[in-house]
């Protein structure tokens, strides 16, 4: 874990702090190329091919008491499974309640074709 994001999550309950680290795990295993970056404004961990905001792929938000893994353009993604949640025109997320949901199949599945459409 980098410093930023150790110390962006310092202030978390221990559950979210470890859920928002298996997420993470999972991203960085089908992402490992990815930059990663910290919006402590935004609270987010941020991926994507460049450190710009339009480089971004996908995203972490941990919450009070659950952790949303975001796609920037999820309404573009096949979803099969229905997993992706949310009504912008754009962002869908999917939520993680336990740490066990983030081997939900269909989720390496999403990660994979967001990869894909980022260039990396």
């Amino acid at each position: 874990m980098t410093q930023a994001v150790e110390t962006f999550l310092a202030d978390y309950k221990p559950e979210v702090r470890d859920l928002t680290l298996k997420v993470r795990e999972l991203v960085r295993s089908i992402l490992p190329e990815a930059h990663e970056s910290v919006h402590t404004g935004y609270k987010t961990i941020t991926y994507g091919t460049g450190p710009r905001m339009s480089d971004e792929i996908c995203y972490i938000a941990p919450l009070t008491s659950s952790v949303n893994l975001g796609f920037l353009y999820g309404t573009k993604l096949p979803d099969p499974n229905g997993l992706l949640k949310g009504t912008g025109k754009l962002l869908r997320h999917i939520k993680f309640a336990s740490p066990e949901e983030v081997t939900t199949p269909g989720i390496t599945d999403l990660l994979e074709i967001a990869k894909n459409h980022g260039e990396f």
